[in-house]
Protein backbone atom coordinates (compact mmCIF):
# COMPACT_ATOMS: atom_id res chain seq x y z
CA UNK A 1 0.00 0.00 0.00
CA UNK A 2 1.27 3.47 -0.92
CA UNK A 3 1.22 6.58 1.25
CA UNK A 4 -1.99 8.59 1.59
CA UNK A 5 -1.99 12.25 0.59
CA UNK A 6 -3.97 14.42 3.00
CA UNK A 7 -5.07 17.83 1.73
CA UNK A 8 -5.79 20.17 4.64
CA UNK A 9 -5.56 23.97 4.69
CA UNK A 10 -5.17 23.82 8.49
CA UNK A 11 -2.41 21.81 10.15
CA UNK A 12 0.31 22.55 12.72
CA UNK A 13 1.94 24.98 13.29
CA UNK A 14 -1.40 26.71 12.56
CA UNK A 15 -3.53 26.42 15.69
CA UNK A 16 -7.05 25.46 14.57
CA UNK A 17 -9.62 22.88 15.55
CA UNK A 18 -9.57 21.15 12.15
CA UNK A 19 -5.77 21.04 12.07
CA UNK A 20 -5.60 19.59 15.58
CA UNK A 21 -8.18 16.93 14.83
CA UNK A 22 -6.23 15.93 11.71
CA UNK A 23 -2.88 15.95 13.51
CA UNK A 24 -4.04 13.69 16.32
CA UNK A 25 -5.73 11.27 13.93
CA UNK A 26 -2.83 10.85 11.50
CA UNK A 27 -0.07 10.67 14.09
CA UNK A 28 -1.79 7.82 15.89
CA UNK A 29 -2.62 5.86 12.75
CA UNK A 30 -0.61 2.84 11.57
CA UNK A 31 -0.46 4.09 7.96
CA UNK A 32 1.82 6.62 6.25
CA UNK A 33 0.72 10.11 5.22
CA UNK A 34 1.93 13.23 3.47
CA UNK A 35 -0.03 16.33 4.46
CA UNK A 36 -0.26 19.10 1.87
CA UNK A 37 -0.99 22.24 3.91
CA UNK A 38 0.25 25.79 4.51
CA UNK A 39 1.76 27.86 7.33
CA UNK A 40 1.37 31.39 6.02
CA UNK A 41 -2.26 32.24 6.78
CA UNK A 42 -3.80 32.23 10.27
CA UNK A 43 -7.31 33.49 9.46
CA UNK A 44 -10.04 31.42 11.15
CA UNK A 45 -7.43 30.03 13.55
CA UNK A 46 -5.77 30.83 16.88
CA UNK A 47 -2.43 31.75 15.32
CA UNK A 48 0.70 29.86 14.31
CA UNK A 49 1.68 28.77 17.81
CA UNK A 50 1.38 25.01 17.66
CA UNK A 51 4.88 23.60 17.22
CA UNK A 52 4.11 19.89 17.22
CA UNK A 53 6.38 17.40 15.54
CA UNK A 54 4.96 14.70 13.33
CA UNK A 55 5.57 11.06 14.09
CA UNK A 56 7.68 9.07 11.62
CA UNK A 57 4.58 8.06 9.63
CA UNK A 58 3.58 11.64 8.79
CA UNK A 59 5.32 14.28 6.66
CA UNK A 60 4.15 17.87 6.14
CA UNK A 61 4.40 19.52 2.73
CA UNK A 62 3.94 23.28 2.92
CA UNK A 63 2.59 25.33 0.03
CA UNK A 64 4.22 28.61 -0.96
CA UNK A 65 1.07 30.60 -1.57
CA UNK A 66 -0.84 32.81 0.86
CA UNK A 67 -3.91 32.81 -1.38
CA UNK A 68 -6.25 29.86 -0.97
CA UNK A 69 -7.27 29.83 -4.64
CA UNK A 70 -3.62 29.49 -5.63
CA UNK A 71 -3.14 26.94 -2.83
CA UNK A 72 -5.83 24.78 -4.44
CA UNK A 73 -3.90 24.78 -7.70
CA UNK A 74 -0.63 24.03 -5.89
CA UNK A 75 -2.25 21.07 -4.12
CA UNK A 76 -3.63 19.64 -7.35
CA UNK A 77 -0.36 20.07 -9.23
CA UNK A 78 1.55 18.50 -6.33
CA UNK A 79 -0.61 15.39 -6.60
CA UNK A 80 -0.30 15.27 -10.37
CA UNK A 81 3.50 15.56 -10.24
CA UNK A 82 3.77 12.91 -7.51
CA UNK A 83 0.97 10.65 -8.72
CA UNK A 84 3.10 7.47 -8.49
CA UNK A 85 3.51 7.91 -4.72
CA UNK A 86 -0.19 7.84 -3.82
CA UNK A 87 -3.26 5.75 -4.55
CA UNK A 88 -5.50 7.45 -1.98
CA UNK A 89 -6.23 11.05 -0.97
CA UNK A 90 -8.08 12.44 2.04
CA UNK A 91 -9.48 15.98 1.97
CA UNK A 92 -10.34 17.80 5.19
CA UNK A 93 -12.98 20.50 5.51
CA UNK A 94 -13.16 23.22 6.74
CA UNK A 95 -12.50 25.03 4.48
CA UNK A 96 -14.42 23.58 1.54
CA UNK A 97 -11.56 24.35 -0.86
CA UNK A 98 -9.90 21.10 0.21
CA UNK A 99 -12.82 19.17 -1.27
CA UNK A 100 -12.55 21.17 -4.49
CA UNK A 101 -9.05 19.73 -4.86
CA UNK A 102 -10.43 16.26 -4.20
CA UNK A 103 -13.06 16.70 -6.92
CA UNK A 104 -10.40 17.65 -9.48
CA UNK A 105 -8.22 14.71 -8.52
CA UNK A 106 -11.09 12.22 -8.62
CA UNK A 107 -12.30 13.45 -12.02
CA UNK A 108 -8.85 13.24 -13.60
CA UNK A 109 -7.74 10.09 -11.77
CA UNK A 110 -10.95 8.11 -11.08
CA UNK A 111 -8.97 5.06 -9.93
CA UNK A 112 -7.62 7.01 -6.93
CA UNK A 113 -9.49 6.34 -3.69
CA UNK A 114 -10.93 9.47 -2.09
CA UNK A 115 -11.82 10.02 1.58
CA UNK A 116 -13.74 13.26 2.27
CA UNK A 117 -13.97 14.47 5.87
CA UNK A 118 -16.56 17.05 6.92
CA UNK A 119 -16.04 19.02 10.13
CA UNK A 120 -19.18 21.12 9.50
CA UNK A 121 -21.76 21.32 6.70
CA UNK A 122 -20.54 23.10 3.59
CA UNK A 123 -23.99 23.92 2.28
CA UNK A 124 -26.92 24.57 4.61
CA UNK A 125 -24.77 25.43 7.60
CA UNK A 126 -27.39 26.39 10.22
CA UNK A 127 -25.44 29.51 11.13
CA UNK A 128 -25.79 30.87 7.58
CA UNK A 129 -29.54 30.40 7.71
CA UNK A 130 -29.90 32.08 11.10
CA UNK A 131 -27.64 35.06 10.39
CA UNK A 132 -29.12 35.41 6.88
CA UNK A 133 -25.66 35.85 5.36
CA UNK A 134 -26.57 33.67 2.36
CA UNK A 135 -30.36 33.49 2.60
CA UNK A 136 -33.07 36.14 2.69
CA UNK A 137 -34.92 36.24 6.02
CA UNK A 138 -38.21 35.78 4.18
CA UNK A 139 -37.10 33.12 1.69
CA UNK A 140 -38.62 29.64 1.78
CA UNK A 141 -35.10 28.37 1.09
CA UNK A 142 -34.08 29.71 4.48
CA UNK A 143 -34.51 26.82 6.91
CA UNK A 144 -35.71 29.13 9.68
CA UNK A 145 -39.01 29.19 7.74
CA UNK A 146 -39.37 25.43 7.33
CA UNK A 147 -42.42 25.23 9.62
CA UNK A 148 -44.23 28.40 8.51
CA UNK A 149 -47.88 28.17 7.50
CA UNK A 150 -49.52 28.50 4.08
CA UNK A 151 -50.39 32.18 4.56
CA UNK A 152 -46.70 33.01 5.04
CA UNK A 153 -45.68 30.95 2.03
CA UNK A 154 -48.26 32.58 -0.26
CA UNK A 155 -47.79 36.12 1.01
CA UNK A 156 -47.15 38.52 -1.94
CA UNK A 157 -45.19 40.83 0.39
CA UNK A 158 -42.91 37.94 1.41
CA UNK A 159 -42.34 36.98 -2.23
CA UNK A 160 -41.49 40.54 -3.25
CA UNK A 161 -39.09 40.98 -0.34
CA UNK A 162 -37.32 37.75 -1.30
CA UNK A 163 -37.01 38.82 -4.94
CA UNK A 164 -35.66 42.23 -3.88
CA UNK A 165 -33.10 40.61 -1.55
CA UNK A 166 -31.98 38.20 -4.27
CA UNK A 167 -31.47 41.08 -6.71
CA UNK A 168 -29.34 42.97 -4.20
CA UNK A 169 -27.31 39.95 -3.07
CA UNK A 170 -26.21 38.29 -6.28
CA UNK A 171 -22.84 37.37 -4.78
CA UNK A 172 -24.55 35.53 -1.91
CA UNK A 173 -26.68 33.56 -4.36
CA UNK A 174 -23.62 32.67 -6.44
CA UNK A 175 -21.62 31.64 -3.37
CA UNK A 176 -24.54 29.60 -2.02
CA UNK A 177 -24.78 27.74 -5.34
CA UNK A 178 -21.03 27.15 -5.30
CA UNK A 179 -21.13 25.67 -1.78
CA UNK A 180 -24.00 23.37 -2.74
CA UNK A 181 -22.14 22.16 -5.82
CA UNK A 182 -19.00 21.41 -3.79
CA UNK A 183 -20.86 19.40 -1.14
CA UNK A 184 -23.13 17.56 -3.58
CA UNK A 185 -20.26 16.60 -5.90
CA UNK A 186 -18.11 15.51 -2.98
CA UNK A 187 -20.90 13.33 -1.63
CA UNK A 188 -21.35 11.74 -5.06
CA UNK A 189 -17.70 11.11 -5.97
CA UNK A 190 -15.97 10.32 -2.66
CA UNK A 191 -15.41 6.66 -1.84
CA UNK A 192 -15.63 7.25 1.91
CA UNK A 193 -17.21 10.15 3.79
CA UNK A 194 -16.31 11.00 7.38
CA UNK A 195 -18.66 12.73 9.82
CA UNK A 196 -17.83 13.43 13.46
CA UNK A 197 -21.23 12.65 14.96
CA UNK A 198 -24.49 10.93 14.09
CA UNK A 199 -26.64 14.09 14.13
CA UNK A 200 -24.32 15.70 11.59
CA UNK A 201 -24.44 12.53 9.49
CA UNK A 202 -28.24 12.54 9.49
CA UNK A 203 -28.47 16.27 8.76
CA UNK A 204 -26.03 16.18 5.83
CA UNK A 205 -26.76 12.83 4.16
CA UNK A 206 -29.06 13.33 1.13
CA UNK A 207 -29.53 9.64 0.32
CA UNK A 208 -29.07 6.08 1.51
CA UNK A 209 -26.06 5.69 -0.80
CA UNK A 210 -24.25 8.46 1.08
CA UNK A 211 -25.20 6.93 4.42
CA UNK A 212 -23.86 3.57 3.26
CA UNK A 213 -20.39 4.93 2.48
CA UNK A 214 -20.17 7.29 5.47
CA UNK A 215 -18.41 6.60 8.78
CA UNK A 216 -18.51 8.31 12.18
CA UNK A 217 -14.99 9.17 13.39
CA UNK A 218 -15.06 11.13 16.63
CA UNK A 219 -12.77 13.96 17.62
CA UNK A 220 -10.12 12.80 20.05
CA UNK A 221 -7.68 13.82 22.78
CA UNK A 222 -4.04 12.75 22.86
CA UNK A 223 -3.12 11.46 26.30
CA UNK A 224 0.57 12.16 25.76
CA UNK A 225 -0.08 15.90 25.44
CA UNK A 226 -1.07 16.05 29.10
CA UNK A 227 1.99 14.18 30.42
CA UNK A 228 3.92 17.28 31.50
CA UNK A 229 0.90 19.26 32.64
CA UNK A 230 0.20 19.56 36.33
CA UNK A 231 -2.30 21.77 38.05
CA UNK A 232 -0.56 25.00 39.00
CA UNK A 233 -2.51 25.08 42.22
CA UNK A 234 -3.97 28.20 43.82
CA UNK A 235 -2.50 30.86 46.10
CA UNK A 236 -3.00 30.23 49.79
CA UNK A 237 -6.51 31.17 50.79
CA UNK A 238 -7.89 31.02 47.24
CA UNK A 239 -10.69 28.48 47.41
CA UNK A 240 -12.68 29.78 44.48
CA UNK A 241 -14.17 27.28 42.11
CA UNK A 242 -12.78 28.01 38.67
CA UNK A 243 -15.07 27.61 35.65
CA UNK A 244 -13.22 27.84 32.32
CA UNK A 245 -14.44 28.27 28.75
CA UNK A 246 -11.99 28.02 25.83
CA UNK A 247 -12.93 28.90 22.26
CA UNK A 248 -14.79 31.30 20.01
CA UNK A 249 -18.12 32.89 20.89
CA UNK A 250 -20.33 35.05 18.68
CA UNK A 251 -23.85 36.42 18.41
CA UNK A 252 -25.36 32.96 17.86
CA UNK A 253 -22.96 30.92 19.95
CA UNK A 254 -23.33 33.32 22.83
CA UNK A 255 -22.49 33.22 26.53
CA UNK A 256 -25.60 35.27 27.33
CA UNK A 257 -27.58 32.47 29.09
CA UNK A 258 -24.59 31.73 31.34
CA UNK A 259 -23.84 35.41 32.00
CA UNK A 260 -27.49 36.03 32.82
CA UNK A 261 -27.42 33.11 35.27
CA UNK A 262 -24.24 34.47 36.91
CA UNK A 263 -25.86 37.92 37.23
CA UNK A 264 -28.97 36.50 38.90
CA UNK A 265 -26.93 34.28 41.22
CA UNK A 266 -24.72 37.20 42.22
CA UNK A 267 -27.78 39.32 43.03
CA UNK A 268 -29.03 36.67 45.45
CA UNK A 269 -25.64 35.56 46.82
CA UNK A 270 -23.40 38.49 47.77
CA UNK A 271 -20.35 36.30 48.35
CA UNK A 272 -20.30 34.79 44.83
CA UNK A 273 -17.09 36.67 43.84
CA UNK A 274 -15.32 35.06 46.81
CA UNK A 275 -16.57 31.59 45.93
CA UNK A 276 -16.24 31.30 42.14
CA UNK A 277 -14.66 32.78 39.03
CA UNK A 278 -15.56 32.30 35.38
CA UNK A 279 -12.70 32.63 32.89
CA UNK A 280 -13.25 32.92 29.13
CA UNK A 281 -10.26 32.40 26.83
CA UNK A 282 -10.97 33.57 23.29
CA UNK A 283 -13.12 36.01 21.37
CA UNK A 284 -16.56 37.02 22.62
CA UNK A 285 -19.32 39.04 20.97
CA UNK A 286 -19.56 42.74 21.74
CA UNK A 287 -23.02 42.13 23.16
CA UNK A 288 -21.67 39.70 25.75
CA UNK A 289 -18.81 42.05 26.64
CA UNK A 290 -21.21 44.95 27.13
CA UNK A 291 -23.47 42.75 29.28
CA UNK A 292 -20.53 41.92 31.56
CA UNK A 293 -19.66 45.60 31.96
CA UNK A 294 -23.20 46.92 32.44
CA UNK A 295 -24.03 44.33 35.07
CA UNK A 296 -20.77 44.76 37.03
CA UNK A 297 -19.67 41.16 36.61
CA UNK A 298 -15.93 41.84 36.32
CA UNK A 299 -15.38 40.68 39.89
CA UNK A 300 -16.58 37.20 38.96
CA UNK A 301 -16.08 37.02 35.17
CA UNK A 302 -12.70 37.34 33.46
CA UNK A 303 -12.25 37.55 29.68
CA UNK A 304 -8.79 36.68 28.33
CA UNK A 305 -7.31 36.73 24.82
CA UNK A 306 -7.01 33.50 22.80
CA UNK A 307 -4.15 31.30 23.97
CA UNK A 308 -1.96 28.65 22.35
CA UNK A 309 -3.10 25.06 22.27
CA UNK A 310 -0.70 23.88 24.98
CA UNK A 311 -1.66 26.86 27.14
CA UNK A 312 -5.30 25.90 26.65
CA UNK A 313 -4.58 22.37 27.87
CA UNK A 314 -2.89 23.85 30.93
CA UNK A 315 -5.90 26.09 31.55
CA UNK A 316 -8.14 23.02 31.33
CA UNK A 317 -6.07 21.11 33.86
CA UNK A 318 -6.11 24.11 36.22
CA UNK A 319 -9.92 24.37 36.10
CA UNK A 320 -12.48 22.81 38.40
CA UNK A 321 -15.21 22.87 35.75
CA UNK A 322 -14.90 23.19 31.99
CA UNK A 323 -17.69 24.92 30.10
CA UNK A 324 -18.91 24.12 26.61
CA UNK A 325 -21.37 26.46 24.92
CA UNK A 326 -23.10 25.50 21.67
CA UNK A 327 -25.06 27.80 19.41
CA UNK A 328 -28.84 27.61 19.64
CA UNK A 329 -29.72 26.43 16.13
CA UNK A 330 -33.24 25.32 17.02
CA UNK A 331 -34.74 27.57 14.32
CA UNK A 332 -33.11 25.32 11.70
CA UNK A 333 -32.91 21.84 13.20
CA UNK A 334 -34.17 20.04 16.28
CA UNK A 335 -30.74 18.60 17.06
CA UNK A 336 -27.30 19.97 17.82
CA UNK A 337 -25.30 18.79 14.80
CA UNK A 338 -21.93 20.19 15.90
CA UNK A 339 -19.13 18.47 17.82
CA UNK A 340 -16.74 21.09 19.18
CA UNK A 341 -13.21 19.69 19.02
CA UNK A 342 -12.44 21.06 22.48
CA UNK A 343 -14.93 18.67 24.07
CA UNK A 344 -12.50 15.83 23.36
CA UNK A 345 -9.68 17.89 24.88
CA UNK A 346 -11.90 18.55 27.91
CA UNK A 347 -12.26 14.77 28.24
CA UNK A 348 -8.48 14.44 28.22
CA UNK A 349 -8.06 17.04 30.96
CA UNK A 350 -10.14 14.91 33.30
CA UNK A 351 -12.18 17.79 34.71
CA UNK A 352 -15.94 18.05 35.16
CA UNK A 353 -17.79 19.43 32.13
CA UNK A 354 -20.84 21.67 32.03
CA UNK A 355 -22.30 21.89 28.52
CA UNK A 356 -24.93 24.48 27.60
CA UNK A 357 -26.65 23.22 24.51
CA UNK A 358 -29.80 21.97 22.84
CA UNK A 359 -31.39 19.00 24.51
CA UNK A 360 -31.26 16.78 21.43
CA UNK A 361 -28.15 15.79 19.53
CA UNK A 362 -25.66 12.97 19.35
CA UNK A 363 -22.84 14.92 21.03
CA UNK A 364 -25.13 15.85 23.91
CA UNK A 365 -25.90 12.17 24.37
CA UNK A 366 -22.15 11.47 24.32
CA UNK A 367 -21.67 13.97 27.17
CA UNK A 368 -24.52 12.47 29.16
CA UNK A 369 -23.15 8.97 28.63
CA UNK A 370 -19.77 10.23 29.83
CA UNK A 371 -21.43 11.34 33.05
CA UNK A 372 -21.11 15.08 32.39
CA UNK A 373 -23.67 17.84 32.95
CA UNK A 374 -25.76 18.95 29.94
CA UNK A 375 -27.99 21.99 30.48
CA UNK A 376 -30.43 23.89 28.27
CA UNK A 377 -30.17 27.56 27.30
CA UNK A 378 -32.42 28.46 30.25
CA UNK A 379 -30.65 30.97 32.51
CA UNK A 380 -32.83 29.79 35.39
CA UNK A 381 -31.73 26.17 35.00
CA UNK A 382 -28.07 27.20 34.70
CA UNK A 383 -28.40 29.38 37.80
CA UNK A 384 -29.87 26.50 39.81
CA UNK A 385 -27.01 24.18 38.91
CA UNK A 386 -24.40 26.86 39.58
CA UNK A 387 -25.90 27.28 43.03
CA UNK A 388 -25.80 23.53 43.63
CA UNK A 389 -22.17 23.30 42.46
CA UNK A 390 -20.84 26.38 44.27
CA UNK A 391 -22.86 26.27 47.47
CA UNK A 392 -23.99 22.66 47.84
CA UNK A 393 -20.97 20.75 46.53
CA UNK A 394 -22.80 19.15 43.59
CA UNK A 395 -20.49 16.89 41.56
CA UNK A 396 -20.64 14.77 38.44
CA UNK A 397 -19.00 11.37 38.17
CA UNK A 398 -17.41 10.99 34.73
CA UNK A 399 -17.24 7.51 33.22
CA UNK A 400 -13.50 7.32 32.56
CA UNK A 401 -13.75 3.97 30.80
CA UNK A 402 -16.19 5.40 28.25
CA UNK A 403 -14.17 8.60 27.92
CA UNK A 404 -11.07 6.57 27.03
CA UNK A 405 -12.77 5.56 23.78
CA UNK A 406 -12.06 9.16 22.67
CA UNK A 407 -8.31 8.82 23.22
CA UNK A 408 -6.45 9.38 19.94
CA UNK A 409 -5.02 5.87 19.72
CA UNK A 410 -8.50 4.36 20.02
CA UNK A 411 -10.07 6.78 17.53
CA UNK A 412 -7.19 6.25 15.06
CA UNK A 413 -7.65 2.50 15.39
CA UNK A 414 -11.33 2.91 14.46
CA UNK A 415 -10.28 5.09 11.51
CA UNK A 416 -7.73 2.52 10.33
CA UNK A 417 -10.31 -0.26 10.46
CA UNK A 418 -13.53 1.45 9.31
CA UNK A 419 -12.07 3.78 6.69
CA UNK A 420 -8.69 2.60 5.41
CA UNK A 421 -9.36 -1.06 6.13
CA UNK A 422 -12.68 -1.10 4.27
CA UNK A 423 -11.28 0.88 1.33
CA UNK A 424 -8.48 -1.64 0.85
CA UNK A 425 -10.49 -4.73 1.81
CA UNK A 426 -8.44 -5.49 4.90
Amino acid sequence: MKKILVISWFYPPINSSEGLVTFKLLNNSQFEYDVFTQKNVTSWSYGDNMEFKNQANVRSVFAKSKDISIWKEEAFQYFRENRDQYDCVMTRSMPQESHEVGIRIKKEFPEVKWIASFGDPVKNNPYQHIDCSLFCYFSLKNKINHDKGLSFKLSPKRILKTIYWDLRHRFSLKFRKQLAEIEDTTMALADKIIFNNESQQKYMSPSQSVLDKSVIIRHSYDESMYDNLKSAGRPDGDRKLRFVFIGQLNCIRTAYPLLSAIKELKESMDDLPQRAEFVFYGDMSDGDLVYIMRNSLLDVVRVEKPISYLESLQAMVDADWLINIDGNIGLVTDENIFFAGKIADYFGAGRSIMSISMQKGDVNEVLRKAGELVLSFSANEIKQYLYLIIYQGYEVHPDREYIRTFESKNVAKAFDEKVIGELYGR
